[in-house]
């Protein structure tokens, strides 16, 4: 699988990933592209029999991230393709954390914390606006309940990544669902809590 058959590149040497070096972008067909997306993040533990957690993070990253943003990211608001299977894609995506990203949170580096500001930060700026577009809605919608579940964890690099999340996406119920966890008898972390509290005054990167 070519995403993830790749040395790793440090994080601190971004501009010589290997993605920056494809000559151009990979053409995608659409509904095979959102099942290859869904298979990865429902079957991410097997990746890790064939690549190492640093190899896969990066694939993660071009996927999700800026690699190839209009061949893979934006199919989640295509609507030429069935809701039914963006649907499914969006609500998958937690299972890297669990899977893969919590194996190894050295390996993983920043992505846990910086995956779901790649994917929602459309809703952070403008790009996607859920009041004048249904697609943006539902997206954000099931974007929502993704995030949720993953305030369920007890891995704090998935809840920080969660809670990161939920700010960029500005939905209505963002900042009650990060209050509920607060107020909750988890035991959180002191530097979360800061963080959480950051998000909820906007105040985040």
């Amino acid at each position: 699988m070519f995403v993830f058959d790749h040395d790793h590149t440090p994080e601190d040497d971004v501009d010589n990933l290997w993605y920056w070096k494809l000559e151009e972008d990979v053409e995608i067909e659409p509904r095979r592209a959102i099942e290859h997306l869904t298979r990865v993040c429902e079957q991410a533990a097997a990746l890790l029999d064939r690549y190492t957690v640093p190899q896969i993070a990066q694939g993660i990253n071009y996927l999700f991230g800026a690699g190839n943003r209009d061949g893979f990211l934006d199919l989640l608001w295509n609507p030429e393709l069935p809701w039914p299977a963006r649907y499914r894609c969006i609500r998958a995506i937690p299972q890297l954390y669990t899977q893969v990203f919590e194996a190894d949170p050295e390996g993983a580096g920043g992505l846990p914390f910086m995956l779901w500001d790649a994917i929602a930060y459309g809703y952070y700026s403008g790009t996607h606006d859920p009041a004048t577009n249904l697609e943006d809605a539902r997206v954000q919608e099931a974007m929502f309940e993704a995030l949720t579940d993953m305030l369920a964890s007890n891995d704090p690099d998935t809840l920080a990544g969660a809670i990161h999340g939920l700010g960029h996406l500005r939905h209505p119920q963002s900042n009650r669902a990060i209050r509920d966890l607060l107020s909750s008898d988890r035991d959180l972390d002191s530097e979360l809590r800061t963080y959480a509290a950051a998000v909820l005054e906007d105040h985040f990167q």
